[in-house]
């Protein structure tokens, strides 16, 4: 692990009081936990949410704001001629914001997609300057990203002696296609490492609150394309809340651990690329949907499911509740990250997936590995095992009824 802390007895206290892994934990930006920890002895309460904000120069602001327009140039046509959806603040498509991503690269700029679900491009001269960082030595290097939300951020990075110091933009373009500023800062953060995984990491100022978190995430590393795709498709739209397939150990012979009834609103979002319509259903799914659903990704025969899921021969539905205020465990959530996926040679791939929990600021809270099997041009579960190491992270479950 590539890391650098302000003092070495907040390196001491973290690596005591944080594990999963076999790394510390750290997090990401825009969420935050009430995560305590041993660090907070160290800090003082003046010092919590404290930016340590330093003055830019006149030169500086407007050599920011020059970097911004010309990046805003390279994205404008594609931004102005892009579906922003319907609502008052612009939602973009995810191809929408790749498509810009890569047109800005052509141009030799490093950029990367805010929602983690795409590479960071050009990022070979991040990488080099995080690591001359690390290692004590001056160094710099800048990056932008683009948001679904459509903000258009840079990232200047300059670091001195450990220490590492942001120039920080934010941008977003008006009706009149001109791409204005809205937040010009320079920064030095309390805290940052660049981990062995890729991830740069760093706390803004001291923070220890949900809403008020102050930690940011930036893959630099590339994930393979595969792992991509396996994450995208098929452990990504199920992740941790409200279900517990990616919580608890399973294969083909134990499937009564899964709760298929929590799992299903996840499955058939997946399965027809459309959420489940909640107002429609009063008593329950029918017997035929449930099983077609569950079905598409388990190897599981109908008098299984009806045992496992509860089946109601009265009614003929399976039961089921959609997820709220009163059935929903309150845990910080964090989203998985496939980091290597092996062909074996059975016909199955085991995926090695490691949750990444921003406002705890760690890359790996805790692993599981995700077995699948293509069959006929889809693919289903066979099993999940979760490593004991860091297995005291793993997110709260309830199950959303009550039997």
């Amino acid at each position: 692990m590539i890391k650098k802390k302000l003092t070495a007895a907040l390196v001491i206290l973290s690596m005591a009081a944080l594990s999963g892994c076999g790394a510390p934990e750290d997090g990401r930006e825009d969420t935050s936990g009430d995560t305590p920890d041993q660090t907070e002895e160290s800090v003082s309460e003046d010092d919590f949410y404290h930016v340590k904000s330093i003055e830019m120069e006149e030169s500086e602001e407007e050599s920011a704001e020059n970097l911004m327009n010309s990046f805003g140039a390279l994205c404008a046509e594609i931004y102005e001629n892009a579906d922003k959806g319907s609502a008052s603040n612009v939602v973009l498509e995810e191809e929408t914001v790749h498509e810009m991503v890569e047109a800005a690269a052509a141009e030799g700029l490093t950029v990367t997609c805010g929602s983690y679900d795409y590479n960071m491009l050009n990022y070979e001269n991040v990488d080099e300057c995080l690591r001359k960082a690390a290692a004590g030595e001056a160094a710099e290097a800048e990056f932008y990203e683009i948001t679904a939300s459509g903000y258009f951020r840079y990232f200047g990075l300059t670091a001195e002696e450990g220490d590492l110091i942001v120039t920080y933009a934010n941008a977003a373009f008006n009706d009149a296609m001109e791409l204005q500023i809205r937040q010009l800062e320079k920064f030095q953060v309390y805290e940052w490492e660049y981990t062995e995984k890729g991830w740069l990491i760093w706390e803004k100022a001291p923070s220890r609150n949900q809403e008020m978190d102050m930690h940011s995430f930036f893959r630099v590393l590339p994930l393979d394309e595969k792992c991509r795709e396996f994450c995208s498709r098929y452990i990504g739209p199920v992740s941790y809340f409200s279900n517990n397939l990616f919580l608890t150990d399973w294969d083909e012979e134990s499937m009564e651990q899964i709760e298929f009834n929590d799992l299903y609103d996840f499955l058939y979002a997946m399965k027809y690329g459309t959420s489940l319509e909640e107002e429609s259903i009063t008593d329950g799914i029918p017997k035929e949907e449930f099983e077609n659903v569950v079905q598409s990704y388990f190897h599981i025969s109908a008098e299984d499911l009806e045992t496992y899921a509860r089946y109601d021969p009265v009614n003929g539905t399976y039961p089921w509740e959609p997820f709220g205020p009163w059935n929903r465990a309150r845990g910080l959530q964090p989203f998985p990250e496939v980091v290597k996926c092996v062909e074996n040679g059975d016909g199955t791939w085991t995926l090695y997936v490691e949750a990444v929990l921003v406002e705890a600021g760690t890359d790996c809270s805790f692993k599981h590995t995700v077995t699948m099997k293509e069959e006929n041009g889809s693919w289903i579960y066979t099993g999940n095992d979760v490593d004991e190491e860091g297995s005291r992270n793993i997110p709260e479950y309830i199950p959303r009824k009550n039997f």
